[in-house]
């Protein structure tokens, strides 16, 4: 059978844009014409059919509202402001993909600081309820902020990442236990035998110690001379810990997160990558174009995150589920 032709296929055979793409596909006049005949020519060349659920949901908006005009989610964040979160690439990723899904199916997205309303949830709920802004996707946090006096009854809601946890409702993540596994999978097919995850107990616990369980669990199906115990240091003890371990566990290969593991290994005189091998779990920007790791799809949980707020809106569910559902994205293994 034929491999359906998607968006990101299409647009990737123009040069262009999803956005762009989506856009010419609508008629949208932004696009100039000589663009859209482009676009509607190579989409008939390959064979390109709309997404049919894509295609429903706008019928659907356009009914509704009568003129056709784009919607709005909120992302309500509490991050130091409306720019802190800015700075961080895991964010950004997200974000990108939350603003590229909102693009395709006609809405934007417009962010509401917990900060800009003194941390008054009412006041945030009664902003929103005056805009006529049914969705709302809850991310990106720093100042952990307690949401228990936002009423989200009159709201689609969804939760992004581990971001707001103490609110349970549906929410797009990374895949946890999947991830840990395919590097440490994939660190073992380069020919190391001992691989030793380190990574702070507060993202371990944030996790819900699903990396650590992943780890463990890998380390079980191995022969007893080839485990090598994970390494979740206390917040204040990192390098502390760090160093006894190493001794005690004698990894040939570290899968780390966020720890300056590498500064550690050359005070303990091992050299990276003649004596000791270091991969990353969920790479940063830095990180990408040195060190083999994990790609963590971020763009791709964003996306997500903003389906599960749609899938709401459409289905006229609204408020804290009975039963809240996590919607996983497996990541990848990356080389430089």
């Amino acid at each position: 059978m034929q491999e359906r032709v998607t968006m990101a296929v299409l647009a990737k055979a123009l040069g262009l844009s999803e956005s762009t793409v989506s856009r010419a596909l609508r008629g949208d006049r932004r696009i100039g014409e000589a663009t859209r005949e482009r676009v509607a020519q190579i989409a008939g060349e390959l064979g390109y059919r709309p997404n049919p659920l894509v295609s429903a949901l706008m019928s659907v908006r356009k009914n509704r509202s009568g003129t056709g005009e784009i919607g709005t989610v909120a992302l309500v964040t509490d991050y130091h402001g409306k720019d802190g979160w800015k700075t961080k690439d895991v964010c950004r990723w997200e974000y990108e993909g939350i603003c590229r899904r909102a693009d395709e199916m006609g809405y934007r997205v417009e962010e509401f600081a917990m900060s800009d309303f003194n941390y008054d949830g009412h006041r945030i709920s009664k902003t929103l309820a005056a805009r006529g802004i049914r969705g709302v996707i809850l991310g990106f946090t720093r100042e952990r902020k307690i949401l228990s006096d936002f009423p989200l009854d009159a709201f689609s809601v969804a939760g992004l990442s581990t971001y707001f946890r103490e609110v349970a409702v549906n929410r797009a993540n990374f895949h946890g236990f999947h991830n840990v596994q395919l590097a440490l999978n994939e660190i073992r097919k380069l020919g190391y035998r001992r691989t030793g995850l380190i990574v702070p107990e507060l993202n371990n616990r944030v996790s819900g110690y699903l990396w650590s369980g992943a780890a463990l669990d890998w380390q079980r199906r191995l022969p007893e001379d080839e485990r090598c115990n994970p390494l979740v240091p206390a917040a204040g003890r990192e390098e502390a810990e760090f160093t006894p371990w190493l001794q005690r566990e004698k990894p040939d290969s570290l899968l780390v997160y966020k720890l300056p593991a590498r500064s550690w290994l050359s005070k303990s005189g091992l050299r990276v990558p003649d004596d000791i091998h270091l991969s990353y779990l969920y790479r940063t920007k830095d990180e990408m174009n040195e060190w083999p790791g994990i790609d963590g799809n971020l763009p791709m949980v964003g996306a997500a995150a903003f389906d599960l707020v749609i899938e709401g809106l459409h289905t006229n569910r609204y408020g804290v589920p009975s039963q809240p559902k996590d919607v996983l994205i497996k990541g990848e293994w990356r080389i430089p």
